[in-house]
């Protein structure tokens, strides 16, 4: 007797641990069914068609052509250009961005009566549309109506060209990505800045610390990983740079902000050639995701 009702309790338990399981099941198989629709399938089909010529205006006909679509762009000038290109806006929107934006955060962290206008007035750019923003900076650098050359002419400085001067056109856009992004990164340092205890301050402002000494002993180090995240960030939005680029310049003048994801979608979308335009996806891909694993070793090491 005994023997047979612990049968059944174990019965009843393994029945009651399976119908867990099953509704556990259930419950994750929409996400992951979704995760696979939208994520995986899209991901392996890109890498499939990287080594295929894909001409989407024959029905989507596919031809095997192996590495060719690779060796094809890595012996294009033209790719080169656009890779030098996208560096170089990283190179400078990464530092000066997270700079500015660690400055402001330190800045309305203060505790000043109506210190919360003017964090609504910093963070009001990362609300608006990119595309809305584009439009607007565009008409601020018009070279004959411009509001940017009408404040040049009042401090009697000659007129710039910006847009339409290869020298001037990616630094024009690198000051609009800023003022449209850094308001974000600003609040990211902020939630950073108040997680810190204040009695830091306190104890190194009663030891006679400076400002400046309070900064770069306490405030930077526990900002280390907020730091990193926000460079990770930055680096990543810097790569995938696109609408300013193609509302703004379409990707020149000769070429001088043709950037690699605007270059891409040239490549698929008005030349045809989706399968050389997938492989420099994936080419971009193994670029962004070798400099994150660097920056994320290099916060280990730290």
């Amino acid at each position: 007797m005994n023997e047979s009702r612990r049968l059944l309790k174990s019965s009843k338990t393994l029945s009651r641990k399976m119908v867990d399981n099953i509704q556990g099941y259930a419950f994750i198989l929409i996400p992951v069914g979704v995760i696979a629709l939208f994520g995986i399938y899209p991901a392996v089909n890109v890498f499939i068609m990287s080594f295929q010529k894909f001409n989407m205006l024959a029905g989507g006909t596919a031809t095997f052509t192996g590495f060719s679509n690779y060796i094809g762009f890595l012996n294009d000038p033209s790719f080169w250009q656009t890779f030098k290109n996208t560096f170089f806006f990283a190179l400078l929107v990464v530092p000066i961005q997270t700079a500015l934006s660690l400055c402001f955060a330190v800045l309305i962290n203060q505790k000043i009566k109506g210190i919360s206008f003017f964090r609504t007035v910093f963070f009001f750019p990362v609300v608006m549309s990119f595309v809305v923003v584009s439009i607007f900076w565009k008409m601020i650098y018009d070279p004959n109506f411009g509001l940017a050359n009408s404040l040049l002419a009042f401090f009697h400085i000659p007129q710039q060209q910006f847009l339409i001067d290869p020298n001037q056109a990616m630094i024009a856009v690198i000051v609009m990505c800023i003022w449209k992004s850094w308001g974000w990164y600003m609040v990211i340092f902020l939630s950073g800045l108040q997680d810190i205890p204040r009695e830091l301050y306190e104890s190194s402002y009663l030891d006679g610390a400076s400002a400046l000494r309070r900064f770069l002993s306490i405030t930077l180090p526990l900002l280390k990983r907020t730091t990193y995240f926000v460079l990770i960030m930055t680096m990543i939005d810097s790569f995938k740079i696109f609408t300013p680029i193609y509302i703004m310049t379409g990707g020149g003048p000769l070429g001088s902000t043709d950037t690699l994801v605007h270059y891409i979608w040239n490549t698929a979308f008005r030349m045809n050639e989706m399968g050389s335009a997938t492989a420099m996806s994936i080419c971009l891909f193994v670029v962004v995701f070798a400099l994150t694993i660097i920056q994320m070793k290099a916060e280990k090491d730290d």
